[in-house]
């Protein structure tokens, strides 16, 4: 079956710099040959099928549009022009920083925090650090290895993936009669994110729902 927007589905991947480095993946055998395990580490992140909606921006949006079309169970491969993946590079983003902003010490390479936004040290000289506020990856060109496992028909696990999505903690959904109960945990104190995605699951499940 061919795959719409709109379409609930669970997919593996694994990305790479055109030429270059793996930077992720769903698929753990993938991430240790890269090396994006630290075997040391007491906690790793959990490599599991990515579950989201196609054409809601949960991925970069080259990778979201390729999805569109594509079948279920078959492997693609995919190349991504920077616009379409990670922006361009923008030379207004590579700032000057007092040395006496940071709370430590910041050395050549490593990334640090400036205002809540990640940039990564270029050059220290004297009193002043020049940062990098580019994303990484951006001005670069990728691949991505993929394949639709399967499309999500419950309704329940579409919520659970929606919610996820708007970082809101679904604590327990009720489908009886093709009503749906909800309950969010806290919701009263994210009243912007809980109306964002009540007005998705209207628009996308179209289905009768209330919260509790």
């Amino acid at each position: 079956m061919k795959i719409k927007k709109g379409t609930f589905v669970e997919i593996d991947f694994t990305a790479r710099i055109k030429d270059g480095k793996i930077f992720d993946s769903t698929r753990k055998n993938d991430a240790q040959k890269a090396g994006l395990i630290d075997e040391k580490a007491k906690q790793n992140h959990k490599f599991e099928p990515l579950f989201i909606c196609i054409g809601e921006g949960m991925v970069i949006k080259g990778f979201d549009s390729s999805l569109i079309d594509k079948e279920t169970g078959k492997e693609y491969q995919i190349e991504i022009q920077p616009k379409e993946a990670f922006g361009i590079r923008k030379g207004n983003l590579i700032k000057t920083v007092s040395l006496s902003a940071f709370e430590e010490k910041p050395q050549l390479g490593m990334f640090v925090n400036v205002n809540g936004l990640v940039a990564k040290v270029i050059t220290i000289t004297g009193g002043r650090v020049l940062i990098d506020l580019n994303n990484p990856l951006a001005g670069k060109i990728v691949v991505y290895n993929f394949k639709i496992n399967k499309i999500i028909e419950d309704n329940t696990e579409k919520i659970k993936i929606l919610g996820k999505n708007f970082g809101l903690d679904i604590e327990n959904i009720k489908i009886e009669d093709k009503k749906v109960k909800i309950k969010i945990k806290d919701k009263d104190k994210k009243i912007k994110l809980v109306e964002k995605f009540e007005k998705k699951v209207k628009e996308l499940l179209k289905i009768e729902y209330t919260f509790e």
